[in-house]
């Protein structure tokens, strides 16, 4: 075993410490060197350079920030740390190490552990006991609160910049979607051009600030004939040509011979897609379900992309799959899941994550629904032997 002094804190204050902090948060604590090798404390499994890894990036981390960052560890587990230092010179770091089951939320919806109270714990006591370094790392803390402000600060500045020509792209917005949705082409272009000659006197010689609101406006047309029934794939095809178009553009009559033609396009994709009978729209949503089921989706989302209303979108599910959109949702992230679960060593909440569910117990719940035994018991079943 490594000597302890040499990580900045020696075996009796270190059961000292963690005496204290399991008496609080019944979690046990190792002592680290900075490379992540443990020298006091009884090591978690798994012991392998993965874990190793994790626990060298928490204390690099905690010094970073100023203070304890939760990041994942190897076998469903959670690491955060305190660096333990001698004047600004980095000796070791001070690791908790929890199983996630202990973090998330339980049936009453209430966390089971308080992790953010937890980390601020761990940090009191080393700067009680005088191991790491208080003042430093209530700097750096300060620190990233400075530049958060000096962002927010730079934000608002552009904020107050744009704010004559998007007071105009508020105001004529809502008439200018509802013209695209009736497709009433003869008002829209009397909508742009009141938008254009207003944003010409606003924007005086910034061509690139008139561009990009008159880019904001192009997807928001975009976006309405989607919903109004146009080719998505068409419409964004669309959207990248007009970029490479835009870019070329030097003067206040070519940008507005664009924004006319980018009209004329949206309006005509619009025209040949409704056209297209049930069978195809409803293809193309189940294609985008089948290519987003992992993202925070819904209902009226996938209706919206194929062009459908939501009630009659629900209909053809019925008709075709003979299931509700919300069954065939959990069906595509449950069967994704169990992929990962044959084919990787991915924990239970990366694997939630990844096929769409950000609460891991739900993600357990709708699992047994779906396969009638836990995630856990279905990789110990295909992946034994």
């Amino acid at each position: 075993m490594a000597d302890g002094a040499n990580i900045g804190i020696t075996q009796a204050e270190f059961l000292r410490v963690g005496k204290a902090y399991a008496r609080q948060w019944k979690l046990p604590l190792v002592a680290a060197q900075p490379g992540g090798v443990v020298v006091f404390g009884r090591l978690p499994q798994p012991r392998t350079d993965a874990a190793r890894s994790a626990r060298q990036h928490a204390i690099a981390e905690s010094l970073r920030w100023g203070e304890p960052t939760v990041t994942e560890y190897p076998a469903s587990q959670l690491v955060w740390a305190v660096p333990l230092m001698h004047n600004a010179e980095l000796r070791g770091g001070l690791l908790a190490i929890v199983t996630e089951r202990r973090v998330f939320p339980d049936s009453t919806g209430r966390p089971r552990l308080e992790i953010r109270r937890a980390c601020e714990s761990l940090r009191e006591l080393a700067e009680q006991e005088n191991l790491t370094n208080a003042q430093l790392l209530a700097a750096r803390r300060l620190d990233y609160q400075r530049e958060q402000k000096r962002a927010e600060a730079i934000q608002g500045l552009k904020t107050r910049y744009f704010y004559s020509i998007r007071e105009v792209y508020l105001r004529e917005e809502p008439a200018l979607i509802s013209a695209v949705r009736k497709d009433d082409r003869h008002e829209a272009r009397g909508i742009l051009n009141r938008i254009l000659v207003e944003i010409y006197a606003l924007g005086g010689e910034n061509l690139t600030l008139i561009k990009s609101f008159l880019m904001e406006l192009v997807v928001t047309m975009c976006r309405t004939a989607v919903e109004s029934g146009g080719d998505p794939r068409e419409l964004l095809g669309a959207n990248y040509a007009s970029i490479s178009e835009l870019s070329q553009i030097a003067t206040e009559e070519e940008l507005s011979h664009w924004l006319v033609g980018m009209l004329e396009r949206i309006m005509d994709s619009m025209q040949r897609h409704r056209r297209k009978p049930s069978s195809v729209l409803l293809q193309a949503a189940m294609k985008y379900l089948a290519e987003h089921f992992d993202e925070p989706i819904g209902r009226d989302d996938v209706a919206r992309v194929a062009g459908l209303s939501p009630a009659h979108f629900s209909r053809l599910i019925r008709r075709h799959a003979d299931r509700g959109f919300n069954d065939l949702l959990n069906q595509l992230r449950i069967d994704r899941a169990t992929e990962l679960l044959r084919r990787t060593s991915k924990g239970m909440l990366q694997i939630a994550l990844e096929v769409g569910y950000n609460d891991q117990s739900y993600f357990t719940k709708v699992f047994r629904r779906y396969t009638r035994m836990t995630p856990r018991e279905y990789r110990t079943q295909h992946t034994s032997g």
